[in-house]
């Protein structure tokens, strides 16, 4: 556990999780093609959505 209360650290950046927002509502692409977009996995990007 790490001081900011065992969170882990995301790997996209500040404006990252709005772009890919954006993105999503705009072409709504399934979560597996947003993560090879933001080379992150589809679990991130789904869990962008979860805040």
């Amino acid at each position: 556990m790490n001081e900011e209360g065992g969170l882990r650290k995301q790997k996209l950046e500040i404006k990252e999780p709005v772009y890919l927002c954006l993105f999503y509502l705009r072409k709504m692409p399934i979560f597996e093609v947003l993560g090879l977009h933001f080379n992150i996995f589809k679990t991130e990007a789904k869990d962008t959505f979860n805040y």
